[in-house]
């Protein structure tokens, strides 16, 4: 345990582990994201916050991709969803959106 809040995003299957299109993961490359994974899982001190998302656009196509399988190994009774998905209008594309 080193840090007192870790976030881990983007846990969606696809992206964790990583699978580039027409390109097979190995078994061992899917054995080092796990591993790293969990490794991410349990340097959280008292927070830890999990995140994937319901809709994504990847390589100019929007996808609802799965959570990560690796997520399968955690209890659930561990587990608290905070954000639900909701339906709303998408931002125009065409704004820059600002950080302040």
């Amino acid at each position: 345990m080193e840090w007192p809040v870790v976030f881990l995003v983007g846990c969606e299957d696809g992206l964790l582990p990583l699978r580039f299109p027409g390109t097979p993961s190995t078994p061992d490359d899917v054995a080092e994201e796990r591993r790293l994974f969990f490794v991410g899982l349990t340097r959280a001190q008292r927070r830890l916050f999990l995140s994937h998302t319901a809709r994504r656009t990847r390589q100019g196509t929007e996808i609802q991709p799965a959570r990560t399988p690796f997520l399968d190994a955690v209890d659930p009774g561990l587990l608290q969803r905070l954000g639900e998905a909701t339906d709303r209008p998408d931002r125009p594309r065409h704004r820059q959106l600002r950080l302040l």
